[in-house]
């Protein structure tokens, strides 16, 4: 009982940190310009229309279309 006591007590702590709003970076093309940003956007985009990875057929082709659409999301967002 008093194992479940310190493992509740952890986990509480632990959400509560993990939870507590923090700064955010919320300048527009603080890093990369809107040019850049366009840029590799475009790019990222007619990379993913020419993948093969069909999120349908396998493990690894589902693996493979998520990465790409994680990708695509970062370079087209401007705050990272």
């Amino acid at each position: 009982m008093k194992g479940l006591n310190i493992s509740i007590i952890f986990l509480t702590l632990f959400l509560f940190h993990g939870c507590a709003s923090g700064p955010k970076n919320t300048i527009p093309y603080k890093y990369r310009t809107e040019a850049q940003v366009k840029m590799e956007c475009e790019a990222e985009i007619a990379k993913n229309a020419q993948s093969n990875a069909n999120a349908g057929s396998d493990a690894g082709n589902f693996t493979m279309g998520f990465l790409e659409a994680m990708m695509e999301d970062w370079a087209c967002d401007p705050l990272k």
